[in-house]
């Protein structure tokens, strides 16, 4: 009976988290910055951030920007934007809530918006007419005035027993954006360090999970692929805005080389 009982929590567990974490609640953070924050990160060119989010209880700076070159719109894990114009790209990485958000993704969608996504991603926007592309690791495709070339994102850590929050076998994606003024940006999503990425280069802005807790990168792992990679730039992302001491450390390990924005 006792047996049963575990076998039945473990087996609750692992549908929680191979099926995008259905019982978690995201709202927008009562402790955002009510200002979205905005960067230039070249010709033309801006990273912007609506801010903190709240997951389930903790306010947390999601993975969620605007990427904004000449006219171009385009948007990685919309999640809790407020009054943002429409997309001209919509790219997802996988289909936990703090990444994918139908409602988000519907409030920028004009009728000549394209979305990228992996596979589990996809399933959920069956009702969409807009143009899908179901990407998977080592995809690249050719959009007007974007080149797209997607990374592996998977743990190599469990969260519980055997049971991993990305697991290889997903084909969640991270993306490597060369905007048409030639600028390279890459998105990890959500990833452990992993020997795929340390093939990166000529990076000039990458985004990099730093939260930890077997879900990511911790700020140690996440400043050892940026020192392996060396980007221009660098923004963390995917952490809860009370762990400032690991905001902190990461710039503190970072090579000088690289700047450190910090857009919570």
């Amino acid at each position: 009976m006792e047996f049963n009982k575990l076998h039945m929590l473990m087996l609750c567990i692992a549908l929680i988290i191979n099926q995008g974490c259905t019982m978690v609640k995201i709202t927008i953070s009562e402790k955002r910055n009510p200002i979205p924050q905005q960067v230039t990160i070249g010709e033309n060119s801006k990273i912007k951030t609506w801010g903190a989010i709240k997951v389930n209880k903790s306010h947390f700076f999601p993975s969620s920007f605007q990427i904004k070159v000449d006219d171009v719109l385009i948007y990685i894990d919309p999640v809790g934007l407020v009054n943002a114009e429409y997309a001209d790209y919509i790219l997802i990485t996988h289909a936990h809530p703090d990444h994918f958000s139908f409602e988000d993704i519907k409030s920028l969608l004009k009728d000549e918006t394209t979305i990228i996504c992996s596979k589990g991603v996809s399933k959920k926007l069956l009702d969409f007419k807009n143009e899908i592309q179901v990407v998977k690791p080592n995809h690249q495709i050719e959009l007007e005035g974007l080149s797209i070339e997607t990374t592996f994102a998977y743990n190599t850590k469990s969260v519980f027993l055997w049971i991993k929050a990305h697991p290889r076998s997903k084909d969640n994606v991270g993306y490597v954006l060369t905007l048409k003024n030639g600028l390279k940006i890459y998105h990890a999503g959500d990833t452990d360090y992993i020997t795929e990425l340390e093939d990166l280069n000529d990076i000039d802005v990458a985004l990099v999970p730093i939260g930890g807790d077997n879900l990511t990168m911790n700020e140690e792992e996440a400043a050892k692929i940026v020192n392996k990679i060396r980007p221009k730039v660098t923004i963390p992302m995917h952490y809860e805005i009370k762990n400032v001491e690991e905001l902190n450390r990461f710039e503190t390990l970072v090579n000088k080389r690289t700047n450190v924005i910090k857009l919570n």
